[in-house]
């Protein structure tokens, strides 16, 4: 059986935001929380001038401030409730939107972060209306079910996801993007490629989610530079939105062995999720060569190369290639010691951590074990 689940409506374009109110009439909703990362950013007031020329009530909840633990969910949770809001309207990237995700909710089923993160409990009412404007081209949380959260009284990431939790809207607005700093659009953009290579490679991957990666990595890796060396250009940044877009629908069936690795490893040492994926991409590709070398293949004529009179072999590093040129072109990150001094990481830890906090140990087409955690970070060093 196969099951894929998508926002009910997506709304692409340069002032795209002006279509908020009318999501909001459109469900009959009367007063939103806005989760978002920055209160005076131009994006969040012109929200706001919109909800506010439309005769809509709001509360603002701007407390987040990096990537959502416990406290900052259900403190915004404890917020949306009092406040009396009927429905969520995230403004930022993947950190807003996955914490806006869990207040949405929340508020409707009750309970505190960790009861869903390790104690089982299940969503049983559906959340208030969602609607995700992205301010980043990267994560993809618009279009997943997954919230990340870090929980500080275990010391490690691990998600939180129930279909219910898609954002109902997602609005791709790449005015809310121009102008990003280089080094965001990096970030997040290498966490998009990612996405849409490992969710190709997945165990996991079907005929839909296929789709999706395929289109994602065409975008992705046909506009990143493109906005990385010209932030302001409209085009590019419209591409970045839509690849970012279909990698995190892609990622309904996992990713692999970099997110594997890098997500928790990033929790432990405080590296941007997006440049720890941009470390351990390549690497975790020539760990799983040999188990899906037709996807990689696949993969590599998507984005345009040659494979008559090759083997195989020659054009998976070609692909390679492929890719580092674009980590070269938009000075990506390659190593850990970029980061972090590599005699100050305890690698017995981070092995230990990430095997028993991730939830995708299953999709990489490569069996998983500690030693080839370890293999991974000590390669990355």
């Amino acid at each position: 059986m196969l099951e894929f689940v998508t926002n009910r409506k997506v709304i692409v374009g340069e002032n795209a935001i002006s279509a908020v109110p009318a999501q909001m009439k459109w469900y009959a909703k009367h007063k939103p929380l806005l989760v978002v990362y920055d209160a005076d950013a131009g994006v969040v007031v012109r929200i706001e001038e919109l909800l506010k020329d439309a005769g809509y009530e709001f509360s603002i909840y701007a407390d987040v401030r990096h990537e959502p633990d416990l406290g900052v969910i259900d403190r915004g949770t404890a917020l949306c409730v009092a406040e009396g809001c009927d429905s969520v309207i995230a403004i930022g990237g993947g950190s807003v939107i996955d914490t806006a995700k869990m207040i949405a909710m929340m508020a409707t089923n009750g309970g505190c972060t960790e009861d869903y993160q390790i104690r089982g409990r299940t969503v049983q009412t559906m959340p208030l209306l969602l609607i995700a404007v992205p301010t980043t081209s990267g994560t993809g949380s618009e279009a997943t079910k997954v919230s990340v959260v870090f929980n500080p009284n275990k010391g490690y990431k691990k998600s939180c996801y129930d279909t219910s939790m898609i954002a109902q809207v997602a609005i791709l607005d790449p005015q809310t993007v121009a102008g990003l700093p280089p080094k965001v659009t990096t970030s997040t953009g290498m966490d998009a490629i990612t996405h849409a290579i490992e969710s190709y490679t997945s165990l996991d991957t079907n005929e839909i989610s296929g789709m999706y990666s395929l289109k994602a990595l065409q975008l992705l890796t046909q506009n990143i530079v493109t906005a990385y060396l010209r932030p302001d250009d409209m085009q590019a940044r419209t591409n970045m939105l839509l690849g970012s877009y279909f990698a995190g629908a892609a990622i309904s069936v996992g990713t692999c062995l970099a997110h594997i690795v890098g997500q928790p490893f990033g929790a432990i040492y405080g590296i941007p999720h997006g440049d720890v994926c941009s470390i351990f991409l390549i690497p975790s590709m020539y760990k799983n060569r040999d188990y899906c070398m037709n996807r990689y293949v696949d993969l590599a004529k998507c984005v345009g190369i040659d494979v008559r009179d090759k083997t195989d072999e020659e054009v998976f590093e070609e692909f390679v290639q492929f890719i580092k040129d674009i980590v070269r072109k938009i000075d990506a990150p390659q190593r850990i010691s970029q980061y972090v001094d590599p005699s100050k990481i305890d690698v017995d830890y981070a092995v230990e951590n990430i095997a028993v906090s991730m939830a995708h140990l299953k999709n990489n087409p490569r069996p998983v074990s500690r030693e080839l955690f370890r293999e991974m970070i000590l390669e990355s060093m």
